[in-house]
């Protein structure tokens, strides 16, 4: 009976250890996806760093700076003369004139003509000249691609990352008034309770109330909608749980001194790697019609050739002059050494037009290049004005509503204090506190439209 109980306890005991132990797994697997769940915060720094890392044209864009590199090294190799060595063995049964045994024969003949060969370009219209030309200038082009897709890829997490930062602000104004409205409601539920207050206004705290959450609803849907662009400018997965860092702005940030439209476009127009890059097609396509044009003229070449020769057959031995039918491998390489020298010229009369097509569709991409040239400097201009008006706008927007806040807040506060002292009504009170809030909305958009307007232009001008 006593060893039965012994034993009923002991298994429970196990039991209890069992569960423990699973209760622990079951936290430990609970945890887990907690942790996953963790916001990762990203501050305007690592936006930037991200972007950089993962975008795709900028990517592709160092492949083609390594591809121009490239081409430019095979241009200058284009100069050295093509070096080629041949040995070969050969097996013949019949009758034929043997050159290394200088006779006729009728039977199965080995041989052997190991040679090392050359063969260089003396003169092609200067055809290769223009290739290294060429090529160096799309090296270039390509170099300047990269820092211009760079500076595509900066204006875009900047802009991108403002409308999330603007966002937020709104929330935190918009949650103030909610907070605000909600201290007034119940203030008038406990004025209607006691007997002194009106039902009325407790409902037009409450409609307003109700507008203003919706409002909030509103911003915080554009706040989501902002971060999905962000995220997809950073090219990250936008399942994941991400944060914004808050900008703390500077004292005096947003009030340093205008700068002249004609200094800022001047230094953006000559740090610009677009034009930089354009510049440099420019020239390529201008090299690439000259290297079409040099198909006019004649080609002169060199070849040159070493090499010697054997044949089962034997070989007459210079020496002596006496045909040897039994000469080894060795000694018919050594008489039967060879040098040979050619220079020859090539004079194009008709190729069937291929040159001349290839000229005009060479001039054709020299127009191109330089209409190319012409739109880039055209498109630098009008976004170097576009965001010189927004930050011009923005400052004097700043001025106007942070003058036009200090009056509103004077406004409000006399309103506010008419309101709880029974002399307004609520509706007056209400246009006060609207008011007073779309006012501290555009001071705060102002103030991160002038800093993020004064970083693009910075960007364009080569100085973030």
């Amino acid at each position: 009976m006593k060893i039965g109980i012994v034993k009923r306890m002991v298994f429970l005991l196990v039991l209890v250890a069992l569960g423990v132990q699973v209760t622990a797994q079951n936290q430990d697997s609970t945890a887990a996806p907690q942790q996953k769940q963790e916001k990762k915060i990203l501050t305007l720094d690592e936006c930037m760093r991200i972007a950089m890392q993962n975008n795709i044209e900028l990517k592709r864009s160092k492949n083609n700076a390594q591809i121009a590199s490239a081409n430019y090294f095979q241009s200058m190799m284009e100069y050295l003369p093509n070096v080629s060595g041949n040995i070969n063995y050969d097996w013949y049964n019949g009758t034929f004139f043997d050159n290394t045994a200088a006779r006729q024969v009728t039977e199965v003949t080995n041989s052997s003509n190991p040679n090392l060969s050359a063969n260089m370009v003396l003169f092609n219209g200067f055809n290769n000249h223009f290739y290294r030309k060429s090529t160096e200038n799309r090296r270039e082009a390509a170099i300047n691609a990269i820092n211009e897709q760079k500076i595509g890829v900066e204006s875009n997490v900047l802009a991108s990352y403002l409308q999330v930062v603007l966002d937020k602000e709104n929330i935190k104004i918009s949650e103030n008034l909610i907070a605000l409205l909600e201290a007034q409601l119940e203030r008038e539920k406990k004025r209607h309770e006691v007997g002194v207050g009106n039902l009325e206004l407790v409902y037009n705290f409450q409609s307003q109330l109700a507008n203003e959450n919706l409002n909030l609803v509103t911003a915080k849907n554009r706040l989501m909608t902002d971060m999905l662009t962000l995220l997809q400018v950073l090219q990250l997965e936008v399942s994941a749980n991400y944060d914004v860092a808050p900008y703390e702005l500077a004292p005096g940030e947003h009030l340093a001194d205008k700068e002249q439209f004609a200094e800022v476009l001047e230094s953006s127009l000559s740090y610009s790697p677009g034009i930089k890059r354009a510049v440099a097609a420019s020239e390529a396509s201008r090299y690439d019609y000259k290297s079409a044009q040099a198909g006019y003229m004649p080609t002169i070449t060199a070849f040159g050739r070493i090499g010697s020769s054997f044949s089962s057959n034997g070989a007459r031995n210079p020496e002596t002059g006496n045909y040897d039918a039994g000469a080894s491998f060795d000694d018919q390489m050594n008489w039967n050494k060879f040098d040979y020298l050619n220079l020859s010229m090539n004079i194009p009369i008709f190729n069937n037009w291929r040159t001349k097509n290839s000229s005009q569709v060479a001039k054709l991409n020299m127009e191109n290049a330089a209409l190319d040239l012409e739109q880039t400097e055209l498109n630098v201009t009008n976004t170097i004005q576009q965001v010189y008006v927004d930050l011009i706008s923005a400052q004097a927007t700043h001025k106007a509503a942070e003058e036009n806040l200090i009056a509103l807040n004077q406004s409000f506060e006399f309103a506010e204090t008419r309101y709880e002292n029974g002399n307004t009504d609520f509706f007056t009170y209400l246009e006060s506190l609207n008011n007073k809030n779309r006012a501290e909305i555009e001071l705060v958009n102002a103030k991160y439209q002038i800093v993020f307007r004064k970083k693009i232009l910075d960007v364009y001008r080569g100085l973030l």
